[in-house]
């Protein structure tokens, strides 16, 4: 079986984890943990924000033109193994459960 993969596209921001500076964001925070939960599962995640990696947003076509066309409203972007799940805001750990489970049973 062939490896899945969570890539999440993001928007500028100071860190990934919502817990720097005064006002910690909650769903960040949660989003966070759920990654670090898929990770213990075996699931490679991939985080890219515009401000720390620019040149992923630049490889691929599809965040490319989902940036050039609607900004960065759209963002953040949750993709698994390139097809996007999720835009706008973070999935939830059962969102993302449920879609993972629904690439395994595609293959």
């Amino acid at each position: 079986m062939s490896k899945i993969k969570v890539t999440i596209y993001e928007p500028p921001m100071c860190c990934p984890t919502g817990a720097c500076g005064p006002n910690v964001d909650d769903k960040l925070v949660k989003f966070n943990e759920a990654l670090k939960q898929l990770k213990k599962e075996g699931i490679e995640v991939e985080r890219n924000s515009m401000n720390n990696n620019p040149i992923a947003f630049q490889q691929n076509k599809a965040i490319l033109d989902l940036v050039n066309t609607q900004g960065t409203k759209d963002l953040p972007a949750t993709a698994i193994n390139g097809t996007f799940i999720k835009l706008g805001e973070y999935p939830t750990l059962e969102e993302l459960k449920a879609e993972i489970a629904k690439v395994k049973e595609a293959k």
